[in-house]
């Protein structure tokens, strides 16, 4: 007979019965607790750490996944308050095209019904509207009888149509009310933009973390899980789907509306993450040739998908390009029109999957290179996200100096910190060009300052202090070898992708007119760091540009748009897709470009 404890996860109180032999990590991906687990739970990133309490209030730090359970207990997950406000910065740039969303409303008296018209409240309906619809979805012919007999409306009901179907009745004149939601689903996060629907406005914009990175960092990582788990793919979907639901319900409350007034989404994301969305099987993504189970545009109605918006609501999911290569990047292509722009463009998703685009005059080609997480932050030793107590940024002179998000003591550093600080050490001499981090005994001809930051031990390796113990009020953060060769492998990848691209094109670094950097990692990184550490290739700073979430802002033309979706749908036809893992020439590229030479 199988055992059960009760297990409680602080400070959010919620409880959950386990059996005998689940480790803490899986309990709180069972009890939707958000706890990153960026290796998958293999115990390697030491990200899960948390805090088992007993009785008497005495705490030891232990490591999720590597924890049993074997008795009840109270588990304490430490807070990182992410800095998700620059996701909602980064999704609020304005936006040029015409607004013709496929949806709308019409406003119409419905005749009184008598004993010489016995007509039904459907025809009555039908014959009103004339040739604006001919079908009537079932919850709105469940809510209308009520609207044509609503004492204040007096007959006048508003219609809300998509595809000549009536989708809603609302009693009364609401033609000047008709919403929609546009859902950018990351690996690492989820953002969420309230629009109109009539005038285009981005009302607000709401994000959270992604709850999917319990089960790690990566979306290989996340399609294992569904591998490995019989119930991995209805864990993941749940917590994205209750993710968005989330964030929807508070940008309604926000803005003094119903989720249920909310008849339109859009949806861009990786194919995994789309593929979890739609509860669509990923697991042909893992293996070669990496087959999506779907790449054109998805159409569904929100009741089917669990989307808590009106029931027959229409939700549009953005097509993808391939495998790796997501309707994010449609995203990309239609926000930046680098579709129909002449000219060089080189876009970039700086992130897990390094997503990289290069059009010519109109001619797009396309690859994803597998950074794997060391951008995010997983994978290295003091990494984090970019929340409060995370390094963001890294100058070297005769000593340190890093900027942290918050102003607060620093507790590790973020992506864009990660970078400046390998660049700096390049630039003082601390990481030799193939990079290797100087033992202090080859350290002499650096400032005494920077000798004492230098250290060797069984626990790190070779590392380099960034934050003393004393400076910091607690933990020294270090950046250690390994972290070094994690940036290494990440940058090259990138860096390989690019220079296939261009020599499938016969172009070269200097004919790029831009390069455009998109996302969250994209908007903050230092292009000089960039440049530095050989993540960019060679070319003129003034011609790096960020572009924010190009990604997100695409999602919301797809969603205001009818013609933007038909052009998506056309692009993501034209782009063509390079497979990286059986070129020859992108393995020699990466190698060479492990090197800081640059």
């Amino acid at each position: 007979m199988v055992t059960n404890y009760r297990v409680v996860f602080l400070p959010d109180n919620i409880e959950i019965e386990v059996p005998e032999g689940k480790n803490v990590l899986q309990a709180a991906g069972l009890a939707g607790v958000e706890l990153d687990g960026p290796c998958g739970g293999n115990g390697s990133c030491g990200k899960c750490r948390v805090r088992i309490l007993d009785e008497k209030g005495a705490y030891q730090w232990v490591l999720a996944c590597r924890t049993e359970i074997t008795r009840d207990m109270t588990v304490e997950i430490p807070q990182l308050e992410v800095s998700l406000h620059r996701k909602n910065e980064l999704s609020l740039a304005a936006l040029h095209v015409s607004i013709d969303p496929g949806i709308y409303k019409k406003a119409v008296f419905v005749s009184t019904p008598s004993l010489e018209n016995q007509h039904s409240d459907a025809e009555r309906l039908l014959n009103a509207l004339e040739e604006g619809a001919w079908e009537i979805r079932i919850e709105a012919l469940r809510s209308l009888p009520k609207a044509v007999r609503d004492k204040k409306a007096k007959g006048l009901v508003t219609a809300v149509i998509a595809e000549q179907q009536v989708l809603a009745i609302e009693p009364g004149d609401s033609t000047d009310k008709l919403f929609g939601i546009a859902v950018d689903i990351g690996t690492t996060s989820v953002v969420v933009a309230l629009m109109d629907l009539i005038t285009g406005d981005t009302l607000g914009v709401a994000s959270a973390s992604n709850p999917q990175a319990t089960f790690g960092a990566d979306v290989i990582a996340r399609i294992d899980h569904v591998i490995q788990n019989p119930e991995g793919l209805n864990q993941l979907n749940r917590r994205v789907i209750q993710t968005i639901n989330r964030l929807t319900a508070k940008l309604a409350k926000d803005n003094n509306i119903l989720p249920e007034e909310i008849y339109q989404m859009t949806v861009v994301g990786n194919t995994t993450m789309t593929h979890l969305f739609l509860k669509a099987d990923p697991t042909n993504l893992a293996t070669s040739p990496f087959i999506p189970v779907v790449s054109k545009a998805v159409q569904a109605e929100a009741k089917d998908l669990n989307i808590d918006i009106a029931p027959h609501g229409k939700v549009y999911v953005v097509p993808c390009i391939a495998g790796y290569v997501g309707g994010d990047t449609i995203g990309v292509i239609m926000s930046t029109d680098i579709y129909k722009k002449q000219g060089t463009y080189l876009a970039i998703d700086i992130g897990t999957n390094g997503e990289i685009v290069l059009a010519k005059d109109g001619e797009m080609i396309s690859c994803s290179t597998a950074a794997g997480p060391a951008f995010e932050g997983a994978q290295i030793r003091y990494g984090m996200r970019a929340a409060n107590g995370a390094i963001e940024k890294v100058v070297i002179t005769d000593d340190v100096e890093i900027k942290v998000i918050g102003n607060q003591p620093a507790k590790g550093i973020c992506g864009s910190g990660l970078m400046d600080a390998v660049a700096e050490m390049i630039k003082a001499g601390v990481i030799e060009p193939g990079g290797r981090l100087l033992s202090p005994e080859d350290a002499g001809h650096l400032s005494p300052a920077l000798q004492k930051r230098l250290g060797n031990n069984e626990e790190y390796g070779a590392y380099f202090i960034l934050a003393y113990q004393e400076d910091n009020l607690g933990e020294e953060v270090v950046l250690t070898q390994k972290d070094i060769r994690e940036l290494q492998l990440a940058k090259a990848a990138i860096a390989a992708g690019i220079q296939v691209l261009l020599d499938q094109l016969n172009l070269t670094v200097q004919e790029i007119d831009e390069v455009l950097l998109a996302g969250a990692f994209g908007s903050y990184i230092n292009k000089y760091s960039a440049l530095g550490i050989g993540l960019l290739p060679p070319t003129e700073p003034d011609k790096i540009k960020s572009v924010g979430n190009a990604a997100g802002t695409g999602a919301r033309m797809a969603l205001i748009s009818q013609e933007i979706r038909r052009e998506a749908e056309k692009v993501a036809r034209r782009v063509k897709h390079l497979e990286l893992s059986c070129r020859e020439d992108f393995q020699d590229r990466f190698v060479k470009n492990l090197s800081f030479k640059n």
